[in-house]
């Protein structure tokens, strides 16, 4: 991604402090060692990975790449907060930024924490017209104080939803060069500066500040991705991401290697980004930022130009990596660990990612924008081959981490279900929301004499020796003839007989209630007969297809993903129900 000359001359300035005073800095730094590398140089957020330098000797020479050591982020975030106070801005209020990946985002979610300030990621594609009733809504439930946005002509969708909904209007921040005063827009780096040319320099005070935390605080606010409906809020305080961090210290870590250069491809907006850009801060690595979404071929280039350690993949990019490098000849041994998730993970899927990539530990981490930190993965020393499989086909999540607690509820009562049966997931723990935004879906939250959970909709199992098995969406779950299928213990039984990708899907049935029904890429190398019969020997009666057909046939061309790159079920299902009538 290319950034503005601004923001690079901003840096740059704020980098031109004596020796003596960023010791003098330092010593006023929060106290979590981790939070610093311990070589000041070490690149934070490599931005522009598709124009950066790559590891080939031939082209050392050509570096394009925009990098922040983590003593630039500090002094260039205390900068803009300075401004920020400058302009009005009080800590303790609510941000929401609409910008793309950067340096910007970097630097703001710094700032956010230094000045206690709610950070509200949103997708900037809400500054569209399509996207102008959910910013609208957006807007009426946050109140911000402060709104940044890529330009002021962008941002005057919010100058409209703040009209309209008779708001006070807020401090109102944009990346690009010239703002344009008769707008009221400021350009952040603008900000920045005037605070220096005014006296507002106080930085060791919003630094103390920044150290008494108030661990009830709302810290973000993300919100879901809508796949099972309009997007949620997830206020998470200060203690949640607090305990989400510590829990989750296992997964980016600097002892394997992998927090070196952390991939991070979703956009800001998307719970996992900020989670994911602190934890690697967290371990004193490098956030490389490659786009504004999932992307296997960024992901190639980020391998190959920086060497990226790791990788966050959902199953169906693993398939699209098998294809990628069946093609290429490139140095993998860069990529330390590897995080499956998105979507349940099957055997067939960890065996080809722990293929692909031989010298890389691949560990399945279940994640949700509620919270993560629920489970903890204990097989990041054990061949994928080697690791328990339910029924042979699904992928454990791991193992209950400290100070999580889980409880398994049959969907035909509240009884709890025993080791070993299917049963709804409940969740209690430190890292999980109270509640959503606005007081939605309200009845996934409840307290009892053991805490506060939360019902996550997911079908999951329990072994004896206290792995965690999902498999699935209650909603996707396949009731055929009074049997529960769930869809991916038969997509991780075709894969494995195609070497592709699979989706299942129920479709109603005048007998037996529902049945399901295959989607493959294609017939290329197998028939749809062959394929059933496959599944019939393989797992019995009980997982018959109803039928099988291809992506062609339901005039798809790829499976439909969302922004996280999980496949959208439901459109697949409308286009079988289609083709079938």
């Amino acid at each position: 991604m290319k950034q503005s000359a601004s923001i690079q001359n901003l840096v740059a300035a704020c980098s031109a402090a004596t020796e003596e005073n960023e010791n003098n800095r330092l010593q006023c730094q929060f106290a979590t060692p981790k939070l610093w590398s311990r070589d000041q140089g070490r690149p934070l957020s490599p931005d522009a990975v598709q124009h950066s330098r790559p590891r080939s000797p031939a082209q050392q020479g050509e570096n394009a790449t925009f990098t922040l050591t983590y003593t630039q982020l500090h002094r260039t975030a205390l900068k803009v907060a300075t401004g920020l106070l400058a302009v009005g801005v009080q800590p303790n209020t609510n941000m929401i930024m609409l910008i793309p990946n950067g340096a910007e985002y970097a630097i703001l979610l710094w700032a956010c924490i230094l000045l206690r300030i709610t950070y509200v990621n949103l997708d900037p594609g809400l500054l569209d017209i399509s996207g102008f009733t959910l910013l609208k809504q957006t807007i009426q439930m946050i109140r911000p104080q402060l709104v940044v946005a890529p330009d002021s002509y962008s941002g005057k969708a919010v100058d409209v939803a703040i009209s309209e909904l008779g708001l006070p209007v807020p401090v109102r921040i944009c990346l690009a060069d010239s703002a344009g005063l008769s707008t009221g827009w400021k350009n952040i780096v603008a900000v920045a500066m005037h605070a220096s040319s005014q006296g507002f320099s106080d930085h060791a005070s919003i630094v103390s500040g920044a150290r008494r935390h108030d661990m009830n605080r709302i810290n973000s606010i993300m919100f879901t991705s809508g796949t099972s409906g309009i997007p949620k809020g997830c206020p998470q305080s200060v203690t949640a991401i607090s305990h989400a961090l510590h829990s989750q210290e296992w997964l980016i870590d600097s002892d394997s290697g992998a927090a070196q250069y952390a991939l991070m491809q979703p956009h800001n907006s998307r719970g996992i980004a900020p989670a994911q850009t602190l934890q690697t801060w967290r371990a004193g690595g490098a956030v490389v930022l490659t786009g504004q979404s999932f992307s296997v071929q960024d992901a190639i280039k980020a391998i190959d130009q920086v060497g990226a350690s790791f990788l966050v993949l959902t199953p169906p990019m693993v398939h699209e990596f098998a294809i990628a490098l069946a093609t290429l000849s490139l140095d993998l041994s860069c990529v330390k660990r590897i995080q499956i998730g998105g979507d349940a993970v099957t055997k067939e899927v960890l065996v080809k990612c722990a293929a692909l990539f031989p010298q890389a530990q691949v560990c399945v981490n279940q994640g949700m924008t509620e919270g993560p930190g629920v489970f903890t993965w204990p097989f990041l020393d054990t061949h994928p081959k080697d690791i328990p499989f339910l029924g042979g086909q699904i992928c454990p999540v791991g193992v209950v981490a400290s100070g999580a607690k889980i409880r398994l509820r049959s969907i035909k009562g509240d009884a709890v279900v025993k080791r070993g049966e299917l049963g709804e997931l409940h969740i209690s723990c430190p890292s999980i929301i109270r509640s959503y935004l606005g007081g939605y879906s309200e009845d996934v939250f409840y307290n009892d004499k053991k805490g506060r959970w939360f019902n996550t909709c997911d079908m999951a199992m329990i072994a004896d020796n206290g792995l965690v098995f999902i498999v699935g969406r209650r909603k996707d779950m396949i009731q055929r003839a009074g049997i529960t299928i769930a869809p991916a213990v038969i997509e991780s039984c075709i894969a494995n007989f195609t070497q592709s990708q699979a989706v299942v899907v129920p479709v109603p049935h005048p007998v037996l209630g529902t049945e399901p029904i295959a989607v493959v890429p294609s017939f290329k190398n197998t028939t749809a007969e062959q394929i059933k019969q496959h599944v019939r020997t393989a797992l019995g009666e009980d997982y018959v297809l109803g039928g099988v057909v291809c992506l062609k046939q339901l005039e798809f061309v790829d499976f439909p993903v969302n922004a996280t790159h999980k496949i959208v079920k439901s459109d697949l299902q409308d286009a079988v129900l289609r083709y079938l009538k």
